[in-house]
């Protein structure tokens, strides 16, 4: 008894040095697990989608090589010295188990608990990743923890605390104060990952039976992973996080590893790190994508969608304020510059040049974000919106516009010195009584602000139901075409209105009419707009949010 005192007030050196890992990697990579977690996301989403290209990919893939190689070599190493929501659970426990009541939970219950964190991972792969729930948004509590992890580079939203990430965040710490490594037990879902691969890891615990009577059972009180650590010889159990308590704790010695756990778990803590920083370190020139020469995209540079120039821009995102500069010849945006940025590399990073590509490419800013670094990819359109101002719902109506008399005209051409085929008179002449007819008998319709394309000049107000309330526009027109639609109020949550806004508001822009397609993802907040237009230009519009059913995974 007095050995196993003086042993429990020995500070062991495996400890001290996981805990200065942990601390090491919460300052230096905090978001760390979230890159690994987005990485393995964003390479099954582009399989699945069909758009998957290894040199996209490559430094995902040789991240993620290298995270699972160690997984397989030495166990679970990543969650316990490396993750950052690891070592918060870590520290809220510290604090935690000095609370006189804490919930006993059988060796049964803690099994069927831990099956938890494969649903939650199989919601994931399903529901966010093939059916496009925004699962990287409000319904992360990793997300909100990311934005709250590093205080210096600033904090972004205090409303992110309210939204459904935020709510599970709190249960997440609540939890964590009640039951070591709450989280990291029955609901990670890159924990069920890593405890499946570390299955079959080389390296394991090993304990010497024959010296050990069994009654003791310190190692498993002290295991953070509640695995019931007297009744192996060797450890095999996926959800061990090597954490070495239960060696640190053996006044016989009886638990060792097949090697020193403070080398392994060095050696372990700097392969990812390094990994990690390989993974956000940018390649010459990517803060700025240029196109050399015209690009494949609807219109020529003579349409001069756009005024040439340079313009600056900036929006707020996830940590802080991006800024771009904007270059425009011949009418087309030629370079996209990022002139400075407070998000993290290793999200933004993963955005910048698919965003700016795609910005280029399509020469609008209505492209999709990056699966995993939504925010980041939000900031830069938002930047690019900025810079070019009305030039955007200038340019794409004058575009449309161009793209329809250039394709009327070739129409009328074509027709014209082609030779008449037996029957095309009677389809011609029934086409002009066609057109007669419906000019004789739409005067109601000319009489409405909608008439046959155009509108009547003016500022009209309406209103839209969306998926938590009231949508309010107000839609400007002049010279017979709507040049403005403002949203002056709205009650969804902003993650999905959002995307829904600039989205939908350009499209109908673009093609002056409100018969134009609902924002993936967004369909609730999309449905509003489309509805508060219409109700403004006395439009018929029937809303079909009223006959689907709630939540987020239909907004």
């Amino acid at each position: 008894m007095k050995h196993q005192q003086q042993s429990k007030r020995k500070i062991s050196p495996v400890q001290v040095i996981r805990t200065v890992i942990q601390l090491i990697a919460f300052i230096l990579i905090p978001g760390f697990f979230i890159t690994v977690f987005s990485a393995i996301g964003s390479i099954f989403t582009s399989i699945i989608g069909g758009t998957f290209e290894f040199s996209e990919q490559m430094a995902n893939i040789f991240m993620l090589l290298a995270v699972f190689l160690i997984t397989f070599i030495w166990g679970r190493f990543f969650c316990g010295f490396i993750c950052s929501f690891g070592a918060m659970q870590d520290l809220l426990w510290f604090f935690g188990k000095r609370i006189p009541f804490r919930p006993v939970i059988s060796q049964k219950g803690d099994r069927v608990l831990k099956l938890l964190k494969y649903g939650v991972l199989l919601f994931i792969v399903f529901g966010v990743w093939v059916f496009a729930i925004p699962g990287d948004t409000v319904w992360s509590p990793w997300t909100v923890f990311g934005m709250y992890t590093s205080p210096v580079k600033g904090f972004s939203s205090e409303l992110m605390f309210l939204s459904i990430g935020g709510a599970l965040l709190l249960v997440i710490i609540i939890g964590s104060l009640f039951v070591e490594r709450f989280f990291c037990k029955y609901l990670c879902p890159l924990g069920a990952l890593f405890a499946l691969a570390s299955r079959f890891r080389i390296f394991k615990l090993k304990r010497d039976s024959s010296q050990c009577s069994g009654r003791c059972r310190v190692c498993t009180r002290k295991c953070s992973m509640s695995i019931p650590l007297y009744k192996y010889d060797s450890v095999n159990s996926g959800e061990c996080i090597n954490c070495m308590k239960c060696s640190s704790v053996c006044a016989l010695g009886n638990i060792k590893a097949d090697t020193i756990p403070a080398v392994t778990g060095t050696v372990a803590a700097i392969a990812l790190t390094g990994v990690a920083f390989a993974g956000t370190l940018q390649p010459a020139k990517t803060t700025s994508v240029s196109v050399q020469a015209p690009i494949s995209v609807s219109f020529s540079a003579t349409n001069g969608r756009f005024k040439d120039g340079s313009y600056t821009g900036s929006a707020a995102g996830f940590r802080g304020t991006t800024s771009v500069t904007v270059k425009v010849e011949n009418g087309i945006i030629s370079d996209i510059t990022v002139d400075s940025t407070g998000d993290d590399k290793e999200f933004f990073n993963k955005a910048q040049s698919s965003v700016i590509s795609s910005i280029l490419a399509a020469q609008s800013t209505n492209v999709d974000t990056v699966s995993g670094a939504t925010y980041s990819s939000k900031v830069i359109i938002n930047a690019v919106e900025n810079a070019l101002g009305d030039q955007l719902i200038q340019g794409s109506t004058k575009a449309e516009e161009t793209t329809q008399a250039e394709q009327s005209n070739g129409s009328s051409e074509t027709r014209s010195a082609a030779q008449t085929e037996p029957g095309d008179e009677q389809e011609t002449q029934a086409q002009e009584n066609s057109d007669n007819n419906a000019f004789e008998g739409d005067t109601e319709s000319q009489q409405s602000k909608s008439s046959n394309g155009s509108f009547a000049d003016g500022t009209y107000t309406g209103s839209g139901s969306g998926f938590r309330g009231t949508t309010s526009v107000s839609v400007t027109v002049q010279n017979g075409a709507i040049t403005d639609i403002t949203v002056t109020s709205y009650q969804d949550d902003y993650p999905f209105f959002s995307r829904a806004e600039s989205g939908v508001i350009s499209e109908i822009l673009s093609s002056q009419s409100i018969d134009v397609s609902t924002v993936s993802g967004a369909t609730f907040s999309s449905n509003s707009i489309i509805e508060a237009v219409a109700n403004a230009l006395d439009q018929e519009f029937s809303n079909p949010n009223s006959s689907m059913g709630g939540g987020h995974g239909r907004h």
